[in-house]
């Protein structure tokens, strides 16, 4: 029975440790396994962050041969701390216009351009 016990208190913890300190290990990183923990993860809040757009860093088809475009871009949020997130888009952003992004970690929900005084 302690065995039983002390092999639930373990695996609580390492769950509970796992969501506590996974939004720091998938910080600034693009990749999908880091976009899919946040997503999941209940202790990564639901921020908006400002960005300058830049060149894509990829441009791809999709499977119906659709445009896909890939930009990484410096973020900042309403007090200032940094993120660089990684996204696709379906079109070709304009070079140097702000971006509102609403975001869960890594996980980009939403975009939509916005003019520099709402972005400041």
């Amino acid at each position: 029975m302690k065995k039983v016990l002390l092999g639930l208190v373990t695996i609580i913890v390492i769950g509970v440790g796992t969501l506590l300190f996974s939004s720091h290990l998938t910080k600034n990183r693009g990749d999908e396994l880091a976009m899919a923990l946040d997503n999941v993860n209940p202790m990564v809040k639901v921020t908006t962050v400002y960005g300058l757009t830049n060149q894509a860093i990829s441009h791809t088809k999709g499977e119906m041969n659709e445009d896909i475009f890939t930009y990484k871009m410096k973020t900042v949020d309403a007090a200032g701390q940094p993120r660089t997130l990684t996204f696709n888009a379906d079109h070709r952003l304009k070079r140097q216009h702000y971006l509102k992004i609403e975001t869960k970690g890594q996980n980009v929900n939403t975009w939509e351009a916005v003019d520099e005084a709402t972005a400041s």
